[in-house]
């Protein structure tokens, strides 16, 4: 018969038999107050369990997950007690921690679940209102900024893992702030956050991640929902260099050959409507059919999944068309030109088939969204303006230039067609551009017939 109090290890609460009925509670005897349970349903929690003036007083810290190793701590930057609330995925370490900090709370008459509550607005709360204030507003994808903050600033939801897939887990030198008051971060802690996800992750990250912190503070402030200092408020960026990597004349043909060779036809389609349209990759992946006139060759990105907020309509070359007429028939009624294995049913991220095409074609330092920046660059080889490239890919700048030149869509394809025209000659070792021009008569005059 299992002992109702003994030193709590993995192996041992995992060994534990579900009971029949009820629920099963055994005690740890290296942290005091701290108890394991099992439902007859099977369900594993900690709690912390003992007097609180004068009465029993019972709180859960979180399930038992006995795929989680026993090293693992705490995230990094986390307060214990932050944890409260959120019935986090915990080890024997962690929850010992927790328990520990609990304690310690309620040795001192304070009941740490109440606390938490009487401190105001945690930024768990603020994010949420942010992101609904973001989908009413339509201002940007909230899908974006809701990765950003479960990976870096919040608690990451718990998620079954796939079969060949990685554990999703917490960035290096993220935190969990979901619980702290918003009135408790402050400007050290912030600066603490920029620095470590800059050593750990990048810099770029650590920039967008504050960058996401002051929003929310701000909206805070607007909607008078706080009236304190915000602590990301004059936290310095750091100086990044400007990628100018893209396909470059001698890899265009040595790119283009690893692609007509990729066995994954559906993934080989994604690179050519990433790369004929410019646009960005998530908005190539979720590509719906509703939002696409073949007929008519544009595609309209709507402005919530912009990365400006506002919508584009994308004029799509011939050889873009071509790549959708021939998805169209394989369609099978789903609304995304690119379906896949994800929640929302479309394509998800495609790293080890993007590595190994790069391995195919020899290419190195290149990345999907450098297809992008090589549209841009040899739409400006074949003499493309800067106005019209920069309407072609969305860039949000070319609003001064539109109020005096108003542009239809008809010229900005006719420079994306010859930057895709120059592309595959090259590629195939015909090196003609079709100026801009000449492309423009050669389809008006399609167009007639």
């Amino acid at each position: 018969m299992t002992k109702k109090r003994f030193s709590f290890t993995g192996g041992k609460l995992r060994e534990l038999a579900t009971p029949h009925e009820g629920r099963a509670c055994f005690h740890d005897a290296t942290v005091q107050g701290l108890i394991f349970e099992i439902t007859e349903k099977g369900a594993k929690s900690f709690r912390v369990y003992r007097k609180f003036k004068g009465r029993p007083l019972k709180i859960t810290l979180g399930h038992f997950d006995p795929d989680t190793p026993e090293t693992r701590d705490l995230p990094a930057g986390a307060e214990p007690l932050d944890l409260l609330g959120n019935h986090p995925a915990l080890n024997v370490r962690m929850a010992r921690k927790l328990a520990i900090a609990v304690v310690a709370e309620l040795d001192t008459g304070v009941n740490p679940t109440q606390a938490n509550a009487r401190k105001g607005m945690t930024l768990g709360d603020l994010f949420a209102r942010y992101c609904s204030y973001l989908t009413t507003e339509g201002k940007k994808s909230v899908s974006g900024v809701t990765w950003m903050w479960e990976r870096y600033l919040g608690q990451l939801p718990e998620t079954g893992r796939k079969l060949h897939g990685a554990e999703r887990k917490k960035a290096a030198g993220a935190v969990n702030w979901e619980r702290r008051p918003i009135s408790e971060i402050g400007h050290e802690q912030v600066s603490r956050l920029r620095l470590d996800i800059g050593e750990k992750v990048g810099r770029t990250t650590a920039n967008r991640v504050i960058e996401l912190l002051r929003a929310m503070y701000n909206f805070a402030k607007r909607e008078r929902l706080y009236t304190g200092e915000n602590p990301a408020e004059n936290i310095g960026k750091f100086d990044l260099v400007s990628r100018e990597r893209s396909l470059h004349s001698d890899e265009i043909q040595k790119f283009f050959n690893a692609l007509d060779a990729f066995e994954d036809q559906d993934f080989a389609d994604y690179v050519r409507m990433s790369l004929f349209t410019g646009a960005r990759r998530g908005n190539v992946i979720r590509m719906r059919w509703d939002e696409l006139s073949v007929a008519g060759a544009r595609w309209t990105v709507g402005g919530e999944l912009m990365k400006n907020g506002e919508p584009l309509t994308i004029p799509l070359v011939q050889e873009a068309v071509d790549v959708l007429g021939r998805r169209t028939k394989g369609a099978n009624g789903s609304p995304w030109v690119f379906p896949g294995g994800t929640a929302a049913g479309h394509m998800g991220a495609q790293r080890k088939r993007w590595a190994a095409l790069l391995k195919a074609a020899g290419l190195t330092d290149f990345r999907v969204h450098d297809l992008r920046r090589s549209l841009g660059s040899w739409m400006a080889d074949t003499g493309a303006s800067t106005v019209l490239t920069m309407r072609a890919l969305g860039h949000k700048t070319i609003n001064a230039a539109l109020i005096y030149q108003r542009l239809s869509a008809e010229p900005v394809r006719g420079a994306m067609q010859s930057a895709v025209t120059k592309m595959l000659r090259t590629a195939s070792g015909k090196a003609q551009v079709i100026p801009i021009r000449k492309a423009r008569k050669a389809r008006a005059g399609n167009d007639r017939r």
